[in-house]
């Protein structure tokens, strides 16, 4: 019996840590190029102090001013490419507003991997073009020198790996349906299904009284337009006006962008289900609203 409870649990340990790795996969390559640098700083140190190949200056000043052209480059048309798949990407939560929170989320991790690669390329550069310029220096001693070219070719590496997985990551045609699955997860961690069809239709009501509370709060305020948010969706102007303007409370509005949130993402996930947890949350948010349109 206690060995059967005791594999029970080393599977339920393992099934936990795939899924985690499955809801963070980015953590596998962070993990992965943390270990190939350590290799390759361990390598760099070994060349400098018992050096296997006579390093010419001319030779290396060559190839830094090649590779320094390169990375230039390739940063120069991965960027503007960038630029106007952003815009573009923008666009698609106008025609489909279930798509706003998956698109936001992508953005912001494509903008920080931009500027991380702004970053690394300009590096790069300063440290190639400095080879170039000052690598015949006669006041860089033998191993400084070669630290000098080893961790700049190692950059230019790395930098080159990293635009082409931003590239492979923007071009993607399963990134939405992927981070749609992660953010689902996220937001509820329960393993337990619930009925689809219900969660769907609770979720309707309460998009209906949503709409009621809206009608009922701009009959009553005139100032207050329909939606005047070019950027954001209608749902989301919706619950952001209700909220501040006393018409929902702050914890009834949390609960409503959680399940806001959850409805989007289960449109673009793949399996279509939907939690036990969010069923409830559903059920109990749909009594509040329609409470609180019966005393409005």
């Amino acid at each position: 019996m206690e060995r059967q409870l005791n594999a029970v649990s080393k599977t339920k340990k393992k099934a936990t840590l795939i899924r985690q790795l499955h809801r963070y996969p980015y953590m596998v390559g962070v993990i992965s190029v943390g270990i190939l640098s350590v290799i390759a700083q361990i390598l760099i140190v070994l060349d400098v102090v018992n050096p296997l190949i006579a390093y010419d200056v001319d030779a290396v000043s060559s190839v830094m001013s090649t590779c320094s052209e390169v990375i230039a480059g390739m940063y120069g048309i991965t960027l503007t490419g960038y630029i106007f798949f952003a815009d573009r990407f923008q666009d698609t939560t106008r025609e489909d507003e279930s798509l706003y929170d998956v698109v936001q989320a992508l953005l912001i991790r494509y903008n920080h991997m931009a500027g991380i690669i702004s970053l690394m390329s300009m590096v790069c550069i300063v440290l190639g073009e400095g080879i170039v310029l000052y690598g015949s220096n006669t006041l860089l001693s033998e191993g400084l020198y070669r630290f000098w070219v080893d961790e700049t070719l190692l950059l230019f590496f790395w930098t080159f790996d990293f635009i082409l997985y931003f590239v492979i990551s923007v071009l993607d045609p399963q990134k939405v349906n992927r981070i749609s699955r992660q953010k689902k997860d996220k937001l509820s961690d329960s393993a337990e299904l619930g009925d689809l069809q219900g969660f769907l239709a609770d979720y309707k009501v309460i998009e209906t009284c949503l709409h009621t509370l809206m009608e009922k709060l701009i009959s009553s305020s005139p100032f207050i337009p329909g939606n005047i948010s070019k950027s954001k969706p209608k749902s989301v102007y919706t619950l952001e006006t209700l909220r501040n303007y006393s018409r929902i409370s702050f914890q009834l509005w949390r609960k409503l962008e959680k399940l806001r949130q959850y409805y989007n993402l289960t449109l673009h996930d793949p399996n279509l289900s939907v939690t036990r947890e969010m069923c409830d949350l559903a059920k109990e948010v749909r009594a509040d609203l329609e409470e609180k349109i019966k005393n409005v």
